[in-house]
C-alpha cells in the first residue's frame, strides 16, 4: 500500500507542476464565454488539497510539507489552457493547532506567473484518539487570491471532512463547496477589462494518508465542476 501512495504522489508530482506558462499567458485572448469555465477551474485548483485527515493537530501541533492538485483536463469551454491536458498547482503549506481544536494554516505556490496564497481556519468537531477505527469529523474553512498579470481571483472554500485509522493508513473523505471570483486586468478585447466572473461549485473528495514516523505521504482524489482532480501531501507531522 505505502508503495502504491508513492507511486501515485510521484506521478502527481511529475504531472501536477505543468499548467505550461503559455496557458496562463493565452488568457489575453478570453472571450466572455470562457470566462466562467476558467473561473471554475481555476477554483477547483485553489480549494484541493487543503488537508489529508479529519484529525485535529492538537495545542501547540504542527504540520508542514508540500501539498499537489491535479485537474486531469479542462472543463468544456474553457479555450484558454491546452484541451485534454493536465494541469495543477503545487503548494508549501504550514499548519499550527491551537486550543479548543483549532488549527490553522497558511500555503503559498502556483505556476509560471501565477502566484497563490491561502490562509483558513479548521475545527475539529471530535475529541482527538489515534485509536484504529475511530471516527474523526472536521468543519474547514479557507480563502485564497490568485494572482497573474492578466487576470486575479478571490476563492473562499468551506469542507465538512471525515476520517478514520485503519490498521495499514487512515482513510478521508468528505464534502465542500468552492465559491470563485475571477477579475479580469488585460485582455485583448477591451470590453471585458475589469469583468468578473462567479462561480460556485460542490466538491467530493476521498483518500488515503500513510504515517511514515514523523512524516506522512497521502494521495486523494476528488470531483468539483464535472472534472476530476489528483491530490497529493508529503511532509512532517508532530
Amino acid at each position: 500500500m505505502m508503495k502504491r501512495l508513492a507511486a501515485a504522489f510521484l506521478l502527481l508530482a511529475a504531472l501536477g507542476a505543468p499548467a505550461r506558462a503559455e496557458g496562463y499567458d493565452e488568457f489575453i485572448t478570453v472571450t466572455r464565454r470562457s470566462l466562467k469555465p476558467f473561473a471554475a477551474d481555476i477554483g477547483g485548483l485553489l480549494g484541493a488539497a487543503s488537508n489529508h485527515t479529519a484529525r485535529s493537530l492538537g495545542f501547540s501541533g504542527f504540520d508542514m510539507g508540500f501539498r499537489s492538485a491535479l485537474q486531469l483536463r479542462p472543463s468544456s469551454g474553457n479555450d484558454i489552457l491546452p484541451a485534454r491536458k493536465a494541469f495543477g498547482f503545487n503548494y508549501f503549506q504550514a499548519e499550527i493547532g491551537m486550543p479548543y481544536r483549532i488549527d490553522g494554516f497558511v500555503r503559498a505556490g502556483g505556476d509560471d506567473g501565477l502566484v497563490v496564497t491561502s490562509a483558513g481556519l479548521r475545527y475539529g468537531l471530535r475529541a482527538i484518539s489515534d485509536q484504529p477505527y475511530y471516527m474523526h469529523a472536521m468543519l474547514e474553512a479557507m480563502g485564497s487570491l490568485a494572482a497573474h498579470k492578466y487576470f486575479y481571483a478571490k476563492h473562499f472554500g468551506a469542507n465538512l471532512r471525515l476520517s478514520m485509522n485503519l490498521k495499514f493508513a487512515a482513510l478521508y473523505a468528505g464534502a465542500g463547496i468552492d465559491n470563485t471570483a475571477l477579475t479580469v486586468q488585460t485582455a485583448n478585447d477591451a470590453a471585458l477589462v475589469d469583468e468578473t466572473a462567479s462561480v460556485s461549485e460542490p466538491r467530493y473528495f476521498a483518500g488515503l494518508k500513510k504515517k511514515i514516523r514523523y512524516g506522512y505521504l497521502s494521495a486523494g482524489w476528488a470531483e468539483t465542476h464535472g472534472r476530476n482532480l489528483l491530490e497529493g501531501a508529503l511532509g512532517l507531522r508532530f
